[in-house]
This record gives C-alpha cells, sequence and structure tokens, in this order.
C-alpha cells in the first residue's frame, strides 16, 4: 500500500497560496471583504470605497454608502501619494455600512 499524498489537495494549497498573495498589499495587509479603504490622491477629496470581493489581485468595490462600481487593482491599495490606505473603523463618522448595493432597504 503506498503512502502518497494525493497531489490534488497539494496543488488547492498552491492555488490557495497564490491567491493570497495576489490579494495581500505591500505592506502586507490581505484585502477582504468588507473592507474599508480610502484614497489618498489630493485631486479626489477623501474617496472611500468598500470591497465587495477580490481575485486574482483585482478588488471589486463601491463607493461608501453609494452605489458605483469599479475595479481596484491591489498593487494600488498601499500607502502613497496616488495609492489607498485602509480605514479603521473607529475613523468611521456612521459605522460600517451593512447593506450590500443589491440589497434594498426598507424606510418606515
Amino acid at each position: 500500500m503506498s503512502n502518497a499524498v494525493p497531489t490534488d489537495t497539494s496543488a488547492q494549497d498552491d492555488d490557495a497560496q497564490a491567491q493570497q498573495e495576489k490579494n495581500t498589499t505591500r505592506e502586507g495587509i490581505l484585502v477582504r471583504r468588507g473592507q474599508i479603504w480610502e484614497g489618498l490622491d489630493t485631486r479626489q477629496s477623501k474617496r472611500r470605497v468598500v470591497v465587495e470581493s477580490v481575485a486574482d489581485g483585482e478588488a471589486q468595490v463601491r463607493d461608501h454608502y453609494g452605489t458605483k462600481h469599479s475595479t481596484l487593482s491591489v498593487s494600488r491599495m498601499h500607502r502613497h501619494s496616488t495609492g489607498f490606505r485602509i480605514v479603521e473603523p473607529g475613523e468611521l463618522k456612521y459605522g460600517v455600512p451593512t447593506a450590500s448595493s443589491d440589497e434594498k432597504t426598507e424606510s418606515r
């Protein structure tokens, strides 16, 4: 009987590690769904985006409390004059948004 480990598991682990590396910023922050990032470009006034999903080094984001969607490269998510920085929950004036842009909220 052979004690060989199936190569399928090893390949999945390698793929997961490669995905994690692609989705990690220069500062070592793993970009995840729900994080809020703020643009550091002085030409825009404190643009904040919420990560909807991330894969292959690209984050699908929407404007914070908005409906505009865009794609943001993880390589731009670092502290630089045209980069982005992660926003800590304590910095938010009104808390973390919970409703996805696809969800409808009822007003009473």
